[in-house]
């Protein structure tokens, strides 16, 4: 079985398109049909997310637009995408997640913040000001990484006086990705911002440093994204932050990457690194909410082992 889950994934998303949404068409890429990518016809619909009905759909989608990216730089989303029709990938789960938290915080702001710091051990939460979709910070990039690292999505709060953040990777069905050319040689230049930054940070042992190109092939996205909150740190933009990942418990990938990068990370770094599988997000959020509509959909599309 693959480390990452995916045929158990596909044939779950397949069968949710075939029997659940009643699709027959499918999707291309590069001009090869794929049953779980789905056609840009039922794209449009809004199939791909969780929606009560239209209303909601167009709801839904200016939340998406409103809430994508920087203040200063919108992201207008492309629904049509293929990222965002391929059922295997991450992106869409994204919305199905946090836009219902979004709607919730409006309506149930203490159960937000009870939910997230019932999730995130250790932190307490005096209130959220922002969640975002593909969020980096309202700085140029050049005072930050000068790099294309995002968070997939970001929670901004309070905590007391002290402004804190949750830079959150999601995984579905992903492992790992190969180097960029431009990226391979920020990672292993001793003198880049990537490796500058680590070294002065205190986040990690001196076991890091011993990593071989495959070993940190498998962590490097971990990596990435940690190092991008440290520096909002660094540079005073946040008090406090942590690093979330999470991704299904079936991804087995993902689990032994969490694994591995934390035997890197010192106290300091551990404490600011927290995994958190599907399970546990709609686990804790059916305690904090009860039983809604919008958690049972994410248990029973997305676990691996939920029938």
């Amino acid at each position: 079985m693959e480390l990452n889950g995916k045929k158990i994934a596909k044939k779950k998303q397949v069968d949710y398109k075939t029997n659940k949404l009643k699709l027959e068409k499918s999707g291309t890429h590069a001009g090869k049909e794929y049953k779980y990518i789905l056609d840009k016809t039922d794209a449009k619909k809004g199939y791909n997310f969780f929606c009560y009905n239209s209303s909601e759909w167009n709801e839904l989608q200016d939340w998406a637009n409103e809430n994508t990216g920087q203040e200063k730089k919108r992201k207008i989303v492309n629904f049509n995408g293929e990222g965002l029709r391929n059922m295997l990938r991450s992106e869409h789960i994204l919305y199905n997640m946090f836009f219902p938290l979004s709607k919730l915080q409006k309506t149930k702001p203490e159960l937000v913040k009870k939910f997230i710091e019932r999730l995130i051990p250790d932190i307490k939460i005096s209130q959220i000001s922002k969640i975002r979709i593909e969020y980096v910070s309202e700085l140029d990039k050049k005072e930050l990484l000068d790099d294309n690292t995002s968070f997939d999505a970001y929670i901004e709060y309070k905590s007391g006086n002290k402004k804190c953040g949750l830079g959150i990777e999601l995984k579905y069905t992903e492992k790992s990705y190969p180097y960029g050319e431009t990226e391979e040689e920020r990672l292993f230049d001793k003198k880049s911002k990537y490796n500058q930054l680590t070294k002065n940070s205190g986040y990690f042992n001196y076991e890091f440093y011993k990593l071989n190109k495959p070993e940190l092939k498998k962590i490097k996205q971990l990596w990435r994204n940690h190092l991008l909150g440290i520096k909002l740190v660094d540079i005073e933009e946040l008090h406090e932050f942590h690093s979330v990942h999470i991704y299904p418990k079936g991804n087995k990938y993902q689990k032994q990457a969490c694994d591995n990068y934390i035997k890197y990370l010192s106290l300091k770094g551990k404490n600011s690194f927290v995994p958190v599988t599907f399970e546990s997000f709609t686990s804790v959020a059916y305690d904090i909410f009860g039983n809604q509509n919008w958690i049972e959909y994410l248990k029973k599309r997305y676990l691996f082992d939920n029938n």
